[in-house]
């Protein structure tokens, strides 16, 4: 019996190990493709000031989408988000065509481990699957759609960026 649970606990440390380490190379990669993101989101994360009350894009600390539901964080990269309102100079290019699976994969556990509270690893594997999910789609993402699929999702309820504003009636 002493045997089975010796046999298994190392089996175990073995595999957080290799998780380990492939989170290790995936943060290395991910921050050698950092400067496409940091051309607006800044090389601290904090979102490229433009003047002293302009943003050309948001920070990543406290984002809903860094910090939530990973597939939500892909569908953000790889199709972009459309320019609306007024609060954010720029709009988010889709990236899905600049950055291949590992390159994503890196640059999503970069952000999530080094600008958010989660510290996670996304796998090649996973984005290749919402690759796949997504690939008809051609339009980019809204700021109203984001809201709403993180507030489906067990993601931080936190805002994707500038509060949609409610219609009056």
């Amino acid at each position: 019996m002493k045997k089975i649970i010796l046999v298994t606990l190392s089996l175990f440390a073995s595999l957080n190990l290799a998780n380990a380490e492939d989170k290790v190379a995936a943060i290395a990669h991910g921050k050698s493709k950092f400067m496409m993101c940091a051309a607006c989101h800044g090389m601290d994360g904090k979102g490229l000031k433009l003047g002293p009350t302009m943003m050309m894009a948001p920070g990543y600390k406290g984002s809903g989408v860094v910090d939530g539901n990973p597939e939500i964080f892909a569908l953000v990269v790889l199709k972009g988000i459309k320019k609306e309102g007024t609060e954010y100079l720029g709009m988010m290019a889709p990236l899905g065509a600049a950055l291949n699976d590992k390159d994503l994969a890196g640059v999503m556990t970069y952000l999530r481990n080094d600008f958010s509270e989660k510290k996670d690893l996304v796998t090649e594997e996973q984005v290749k699957g919402w690759r796949a999910k997504y690939k008809d789609r051609t339009e980019m993402v809204t700021r109203a759609e984001i809201a709403a699929l993180l507030a489906k999702s067990d993601a931080p309820k936190k805002a994707a960026g500038p509060k949609v504003p409610e219609k009056s009636e």
